[in-house]
């Protein structure tokens, strides 16, 4: 049996953990708030999870093209709405 520590979930997790700690550091601090940034690593994070853990990767072509720009389209959209606010 492999290691927890060996498999592609735990590592996957582990990114997960850290980019939530640095985006945590990021609104946490005035200085620092920066919004697009909170936003790239929140949907760096959404993409991880479709992924890995709903199993995207091993998808068809066509829907993996849909998932990931289902993300870039929801990523700039926002970014883009927060700008012009």
């Amino acid at each position: 049996m492999k290691s927890i520590f060996l498999q592609s979930n735990t590592a996957i997790w582990a990114v997960l953990a850290m980019a939530t700690v640095v985006s945590w550091y990021l609104g946490g601090d005035a200085a620092l708030n920066i919004p697009a940034v909170m936003l790239l690593i929140a949907f760096f994070k959404t993409r991880l999870v479709i992924m890995h853990f709903m199993e995207l990767n091993h998808a068809p072509l066509a829907l993996r093209i849909v998932g990931e720009a289902w993300g870039i389209v929801c990523c700039t959209a926002l970014i883009v709405l927060y700008s012009m606010a």
